[in-house]
Order: C-alpha cells, then sequence, then structure tokens
C-alpha cells in the first residue's frame, strides 16, 4: 500500500490532483475554523441568522454572475487552445458588462426583501456588501485559475481571506467578545477584498496585451451556454445552501445553526468533488479540445484514485472523530452525529462519483446536466416538507442524501453515455479487471 502511493505521488497528474485536494482541505479547515469560532462568538440565535443570511447571499451572488463564471471556464480554455485574442476579449468585456448589471439588480432585491421583513439596516448594508465582494471573488477566481494558477484562483477564493477572518475571530474570543451577525459579515467583506485585489492584479499581469485587439463576439452561442450553466449553478448553491434556510423556516434559528454546522462537516467530501472540478476544470478542457483522448481518460483514471484513498480517510475521520468535530461548535452540537453521519455518506457517494458534473459541462454537454440538478433540487425539497415534521433535522438529512445519491448516480450514467468515460472510481475496478486480463494473457504474474 505504501509503495502504491508512493508510486502516485510520483504523477505529475497526481500531484496536481493531490495538491489541489490539499488546498480544497486547507481552505475547508478554515472555513472550520471561521463557523466554529463564529458559534462560539455568537448566540445560539445569533449564529443561526449569520447562518440563514450566509445561505442567502451564496445564492444571490451566484444569481448575480447569471452563469457567466462557468462560461469563462468554458470559453477561455477554447479561445487559447485556439489562439483567438479577439474572442478572449469579447468574452471577458462581456461577462463583466452582464455580470455588474445583474449583481446591482440582485442587491437591491435583497435590500427591499430584508427591509420588508423588518431586518436591521446595518445587517442589510452587511449582507449587501458581502455578497457583491463575493460574486466578484467567485468571477475573478475562475479567471485567475485559467489565465494564472489554481493558486491564485482558489487560493484568494477560499484560503487566504480565510486566515484573516479566522485571526479575528480568535481575538475577539480571547477578549471575550460577542458578536453580531452584522459585524462578522462586515469582517469577512473587508478580508474577501484583500483577495478580490490579489486576484485583480495577477491577471492584469499575465493576460496578453489586448488594447490593440478588436473584440469580437459569439453572443448566440454565449448566451446560450450562460443560461445552462446559470441554471445548473442556481441549482447547485441550491443544493448546498438552501437546506438551512429551510430548516431556518420549518424549525428555528437554533436547529438552522446545528443543521449548517453539521453540513459544512459533511462537506470534507464536497471538498474532494470541489477539488477535483477545479483541477479538471483547468486541465481536462483543453485535453478535449486538443483532442488527446489517452491522456484525457489517464488524468480521469488517476483522479479516480485519489478520491478512492480520500473517501476511505473521510468516512473514517466522521465515523470516530464527529462527536469531537461537533463539539468544537459547542456542547449542543454534539448531539447531532447521526445527522453528521447521514450527511457524510451522501457527501462521500457524491464524490466516489468523480466530475461527472464538470466533464459534461465543460465538454457542451450543459443542457441535459440541468434536469438533473433540478430533479435533485425538487426531490430533496419534497423530501423535506415531509421527512422534516416526522423525524426533524435528521429526516432533513436523510432527504439530502437520498437526492444526492441519486442525482449522482444519473450524472454518471449520462457521462458514460454522452462522453464515453467513466469518472468515477468504479473506473478502478475495470481498469484493474483489464490489466489482470491482459497479465493473464502474457502469463506474467501481476504481482512481480
Amino acid at each position: 500500500m505504501i509503495e502504491f502511493i508512493l508510486q502516485l505521488l510520483r504523477r505529475d497528474v497526481t500531484r496536481g490532483v493531490v495538491g489541489t485536494i490539499l488546498l480544497k482541505v486547507g481552505s475547508g479547515a478554515l472555513a472550520f475554523a471561521l463557523f466554529s469560532l463564529a458559534a462560539r462568538t455568537m448566540s445560539p440565535d445569533g449564529f443561526g441568522i449569520f447562518a440563514t443570511w450566509l445561505s442567502v447571499a451564496q445564492i444571490a451572488a451566484v444569481i448575480g454572475l447569471v452563469g457567466q463564471e462557468s462560461l469563462l471556464v468554458r470559453f477561455l480554455n477554447e479561445y487559447q487552445v485556439g489562439e483567438r485574442p479577439d474572442l478572449t476579449k469579447g468574452v471577458l468585456l462581456s461577462s463583466f458588462k452582464i455580470t455588474s448589471v445583474a449583481m446591482l439588480i440582485v442587491i437591491v432585491g435583497i435590500a427591499i426583501a430584508a427591509n420588508m421583513r423588518g431586518d436591521w439596516w446595518v445587517l442589510i448594508l452587511a449582507v449587501s456588501a458581502y455578497t457583491a465582494v463575493n460574486a466578484g471573488v467567485m468571477l475573478g477566481s475562475q479567471v485567475a485559475r485559467s489565465l494564472v494558477s489554481i493558486l491564485m484562483g482558489e487560493g484568494n477564493r477560499e484560503f487566504f481571506w480565510r486566515v484573516i477572518v479566522v485571526l479575528f475571530l480568535l481575538a475577539m474570543l480571547l477578549v471575550h467578545r460577542k458578536l453580531d451577525p452584522a459585524e462578522l459579515f462586515a469582517v469577512m467583506t473587508v478580508a474577501m477584498s484583500v483577495s478580490l485585489a490579489a486576484q485583480i492584479i495577477s491577471i492584469a499581469r499575465v493576460l496578453p496585451d489586448l488594447r490593440g485587439t478588436a473584440a469580437r463576439s459569439e453572443t448566440s452561442r454565449w448566451n446560450s451556454s450562460a443560461l445552462h450553466f446559470w441554471l445548473a449553478s442556481i441549482l447547485e448553491v441550491a443544493n448546498q445552501y438552501f437546506d438551512v434556510i429551510l430548516v431556518y423556516w420549518m424549525l428555528d434559528p437554533t436547529t438552522a445553526g446545528i443543521y449548517f454546522a453539521a453540513s459544512r462537516l459533511a462537506n470534507i467530501f464536497a471538498m474532494v468533488s470541489a477539488a477535483l472540478y477545479t483541477f479538471g476544470a483547468r486541465r481536462l478542457p483543453s485535453l478535449y479540445f486538443s483532442k488527446n483522448h489517452l491522456e484525457f481518460e489517464r488524468t480521469l483514471r488517476l483522479m479516480a484514485e485519489v478520491t478512492a484513498l480520500c473517501v476511505a480517510a473521510g468516512l473514517a475521520t466522521v465515523w470516530v472523530g464527529g462527536p469531537y468535530l461537533l463539539n468544537l461548535f459547542g456542547p449542543h452540537f454534539t448531539e447531532q452525529h447521526s445527522v453528521l453521519i447521514v450527511l457524510a455518506i451522501g457527501t462521500a457517494i457524491q464524490a466516489a462519483g468523480g466530475p461527472s458534473a464538470a466533464i459534461l459541462q465543460l465538454t457542451g454537454h450543459e443542457r441535459i446536466y440541468v434536469p438533473v440538478v433540478a430533479a435533485n433540487v425538487a426531490l430533496r425539497l419534497a423530501g423535506f416538507l415531509v421527512l422534516i415534521p416526522w423525524l426533524g433535522l435528521l429526516g432533513a438529512a436523510i432527504s439530502a442524501t437520498v437526492s444526492l445519491a441519486l442525482a449522482t448516480i444519473a450524472l454518471n450514467v449520462l457521462c458514460r453515455r454522452r462522453t464515453g468515460v467513466d469518472p468515477s472510481i468504479l473506473v478502478l475496478l475495470r481498469f484493474g479487471a483489464l490489466k489482470r486480463g491482459k497479465y493473464a494473457v502474457r502469463g506474467i504474474d501481476p504481482g512481480e
């Protein structure tokens, strides 16, 4: 086993995947620290309100981006391979204009809705500012990831700004200062603004001089793809955050905070999925558009090997260390270990399914991806309405896990049929069978 792991780490693709996963794990650890410290520095109701508004802000940011973040990944890679600076300039300008207008509309909508609810104007302002800056970082990370590096893109999106916030929360905890949600949103906005500035500077340095290049447009292609990307992004973020809003609405703020904490811990597997998507979004499109099928399949196989190891380790961690991790949020969180286990099973299945969503979207099959995610959201919401009144928080976890498992299976079936590749860890079984069959034909012992 040790020799097998060492062989994996010697491969360039494996090092890239492992490096991306380590970045995601580090980001996840910081997010865990941020939320656990926030729970310790807020009242139970205050943390629940913060978690709910954070979920609203995340969904609003995705709505305001109008699918442009995924659109840029899709077309920047294509135009780079095709050496089309005119179209590169055109898609960058188009995305910037669309997102600027859309985000303004979304922020105004948030402010109006919150004001009608009677929320404090300082909280409304803080959530609105966070939403705008967060959307900017999300968009900038896609461009930086394609043009600069994964570290500059994802590091500034999920890692570096969280260090600032965690240090601030540690200071508040040491001086026994209680925070309200508006204060934390303000600190997060300032920290994220630093990361956004770093992204802009890095992109400006590596972007080719396009000032003398006439921008060209493929408006019909962009709009068609953006619509499907947008719907998919909204449904994906709803899968991650709308649960908390529903629990807040159907139960109470304190329970919403507990569910938020458990779902963030279960996202140890979602971090693997996100890392695979991040790595795949940078490497797979160029291999696909350059028709390098052998390297494409090799990359997927090595990604599956790393994923299998991460899923096994993650399940063991949640099963054994779940109560201790939940206790970091507060003593009343430890009672929900069963909820954490159920949620972790769902996200583990999703991670084991591999980057099927990324492959479908980045290879021009985004239209069939949207109905699957929509069905996932609908099934989850129906499960919430039926199971929460019956089983409470555990019912919400069961609904989330069942819907996620079914969606993962459906996406993998579609990916195999449309692209001819299996992105899940099951590909390792077929590869192993083929390898054994090859050795048997040659009369060689595979252990030699």
